[in-house]
């Protein structure tokens, strides 16, 4: 028992012992606790300071920029104020100057119409002083050209009365005046005056019988081939201003009345009494047409065939073996005849016309605007205009709508009209040649030659500057019709000019004077 007593306390005094260190070792935990509290509450309170002191300063600042922003916001309402102001102002400027614009262009409007206004015056003013001074030279033209009319007319009556030299310078003067004035060099007056003074025409006899037709050589241009009703065919050249003649043919058996040159200027040549001979010059060889007389026309409308116009017959001939194809009787009698585009035409005695296709098939009468007997006939293909020659020397001009215009002015038969351009030139048994402008408003005859012989045939040359006539006994003319070539030899041939007293008197004082010998610009 004894010994459990001490172990007792011992171990009391052990539980005690242990009980104290571990009250002592949890109040030290208590006290290491509230210290780390301590420090923890020391820490947040110096945080808190911190944070107080920083919020202070915050607000501090907060006031500051408080008070910073209430003056930039008073300043921007004032700046506001100042902005509207001025931006009213600005409205108001901006107004004055739409204002001042709009005055602008209703000044420079009012300036551009005044502007205007004195531009078109100008303008007007401009287009009368044209007006006054074309109008002064229309009648300064007029007057130049009406003068050069009388010089003209002048020109001819001192021709007549034997004053050459006085003819000359007068003519040479009415073609320089209307040549400078643009006037028509071919007005009667002037051609007239010229043909007479530069002695255009030049004659020589180159047969027997009358010449009934004259024929440009295609290779040879200075050559023609004539034919004559004593059975002549002659080839004749121009030679240094001179013509010489070659007989190729001279047969009285025959007598000739048309010709024809092929290829190679091969002659066709007809023969009243039905004879058709062909071949080149020195190789003729004679084709008798049976039953064929009085044939007077011959046509080729292709290379094929020939067709030949007898009084009461019409024959289509075929061009390589001269052989008759086909024939075509005539109930009718016929002298006249020539071709229109593809067609023949015929005229009888009392006027009437007939056409005939190039076949011979068909032939129809046509009416005509007049009852005349017909002479002569001719076509232009490029305007469809015919005229036809009558047996009183009236013309009768039809246009392709079938205008008639009468050209009056040969005195007897027209032999012969044929178309060159605006000209149409027609021969008469009246001795004359003529030609007429078939484009003026007045159609007025010129006479490019008078003879004292029946002229039966003409033919232009190629130049277009000389015509050839044929006439009743045996000759042709070589006649200049080219009036700058008349004008050219008339001043070559002047041996003055006018003295004072001959300007005063054909021209007048109020002219310059001027030399009319002297070499033309």
């Amino acid at each position: 028992m004894k010994n459990i007593v001490p172990w007792a306390i011992a171990g009391l005094l052990a539980c005690a012992s242990a009980g104290c260190y571990w009250a002592y070792y949890q109040e030290a935990a208590d006290k290491k606790q509230l210290e780390l509290q301590l420090a923890e509450l020391t820490q947040k309170e110096r945080h808190s300071m911190v944070v107080q002191r920083i919020s202070t300063q915050m607000e501090e600042i907060a006031r500051e920029q408080q008070i910073i922003s209430d003056e930039q916001r008073k300043e921007a309402e004032e700046q506001s104020i100042v902005a509207n102001k001025m931006r009213l102002q600005a409205e108001q400027e901006q107004h004055k100057a739409l204002e001042a614009e709009h005055q602008a262009r209703l000044s420079e409007r009012k300036a551009v119409d005044a502007s205007g206004l004195a531009e078109q015056q100008r303008q007007l003013a401009v287009e009368r002083q044209h007006e006054a001074e074309y109008s002064r030279s229309v009648a300064d033209t007029l007057s130049y050209l009406s003068m050069a009319r009388s010089l003209g007319s002048l020109a001819v009556t001192q021709l007549n009365t034997g004053n050459e030299e006085i003819a000359s310078i007068l003519a040479y003067a009415a073609y320089t005046y209307t040549k400078r004035y643009h006037g028509d060099v071919y007005m009667p007056a002037i051609y007239e005056a010229l043909a007479l003074t530069s002695g255009n025409s030049k004659r020589w006899t180159i047969g027997r019988g009358s010449i009934m037709k004259t024929i440009e050589q295609q290779k040879d241009k200075s050559s023609f081939i004539a034919i004559s009703t004593y059975g002549q065919i002659t080839k004749n050249t121009m030679l240094n201003g001179q013509l010489q003649s070659k007989t190729i043919l001279a047969d009285s058996r025959y007598d000739f009345r048309d010709l024809l040159l092929g290829d190679d200027d091969k002659i066709f040549a007809l023969s009243y009494n039905g004879h058709l001979l062909s071949g080149q010059p020195g190789q003729l060889v004679d084709y008798p047409l049976t039953g064929a007389n009085n044939c007077f026309r011959l046509f080729r409308f292709n290379k094929e065939y020939l067709t030949v116009v007898s009084e009461q017959c019409v024959y289509l001939i075929d061009a390589n073996t001269m052989k008759t194809v086909k024939t075509l009787p005539l109930n009718f009698k016929t002298h006249v005849a020539g071709e229109k585009r593809d067609m023949l035409c015929l005229f009888d005695e009392k006027g009437q016309m007939y056409t005939v296709n190039e076949n011979l098939t068909k032939i129809t009468q046509q009416a005509l605007p007049f009852r005349q007997p017909i002479m002569s006939y001719t076509y232009q293909w490029a305007t469809g205009k015919e005229a036809y020659g009558t047996c009183d020397g009236v013309i009768y001009l039809r246009d392709n709508k079938g205008t008639l215009s009468k050209l009056v002015g040969h005195r007897s038969r027209v032999s012969r009209v044929k178309f060159a351009g605006d000209l149409l030139y027609s021969t008469s048994y009246d001795g004359t040649v003529r030609f007429w402008n078939i484009n003026s408003e007045k159609i007025e005859p010129m006479t490019i030659l008078k003879s004292n012989q029946w002229v039966i045939c003409f033919a232009v040359d190629d130049t277009k500057n000389f015509i050839w006539t044929g006439d009743q006994k045996g000759s042709v003319n070589q006649t200049m019709i080219s009036v700058d070539l008349m004008a050219e030899k008339v001043h070559n041939n002047l041996k003055r000019d006018f003295t004072a007293e001959e300007w005063s008197y054909y021209i007048g004082n109020n002219v310059p004077y001027e030399s009319f010998k002297a070499k033309r610009p």
